[in-house]
């Protein structure tokens, strides 16, 4: 999967739902998979990591998909939509879902309610994409000794090295390397998550607000650079993302920042 692709899954056994929320996904090139049942949701949510679920409470009355997905490991900041029937109670919608949206589904409003969660999709993904970096690094470890390392690829909450001296998982070690086009070396602890095979990935644990902002620009100038390359509509004024507008996100599901569009 590019750093950038974008994918959602719709939760309806509606064709005409399936067809409008299709076709605005498609506009933001955004991939969707249907499902007619929530098991094929929920094994989709298991095995992988998604950016969006829409679920239409027709065919899963209870938002068990929503709830599911706030409470996995790596789709729980995920956007939730909720699709409910016009004569319906939107009672548990607001709970359940970032976005509420009614039937029948108007063109203008579905879009406009994606323009909104569009930003907040590819704030979450810049979070955890992986650029590749290839750069010198010096590790030192508790008793002070340093020893050279290769970078491999960075994200704004870890990066992977090749280095010839064995590495705990656990380990805490400082480290230090360069960014392109960046004079000044970013200096920071990181704490060893896995090592195999003279290749380690460590998650940073400690650094310097300075070095975050550097970090936090440089990913996010090469996530635009990637995403001007595989979603031509960014160029779009009208479809950018509002990368400082954007709602917080929450992780927990007990307080969802629901809106109704």
């Amino acid at each position: 999967m590019n750093t950038c692709d974008l994918n959602a899954v719709v939760i309806s056994g509606d064709p005409v739902v399936v067809a409008s929320l299709s076709s605005c996904l498609e506009k933001f090139g955004i991939s969707a998979a249907v499902c007619q049942e929530t098991s094929a949701a929920m094994q989709i949510l298991r095995n992988q990591k998604t950016d969006a679920f829409l679920v239409d409470r027709e065919c899963d009355p209870e938002f068990s998909v929503l709830k599911a997905m706030r409470n996995s490991t790596s789709s729980r900041s995920a956007v939730a939509f909720a699709i409910i029937s016009e004569m319906s109670s939107a009672n548990g919608a607001f709970r359940a879902a970032d976005f509420v949206m009614d039937k029948p589904l108007a063109s203008k409003r579905v879009n406009r309610t994606m323009q909104a969660a569009f930003g907040i999709m590819l704030k979450e993904r810049m979070r955890y994409s992986r650029h590749s970096l290839r750069t010198p690094a010096t590790l030192v470890d508790a008793n002070a000794r340093q020893f050279p390392a290769q970078t491999t690829n960075i994200s704004q909450t870890g990066i992977a090295l090749e280095c010839v001296v064995p590495v705990t998982p656990g380990e805490v070690l400082q480290i230090e390397f360069a960014l392109p086009g960046d004079a000044q070396k970013l200096n920071c602890k990181a704490q060893v998550i896995w090592a195999a095979d003279n290749k380690t990935g460590l998650t940073f644990k400690e650094m310097k607000s300075g070095a975050r902002n550097r970090l936090n620009e440089w990913i996010e100038s090469q996530f635009l650079h990637s995403l001007r390359h595989t979603m031509p509509l960014i160029s779009d004024r009208s479809h950018a993302p509002a990368w400082t507008s954007s709602p917080e996100r929450r992780d927990k599901a007990s307080s969802p920042q629901a809106t109704s569009l």
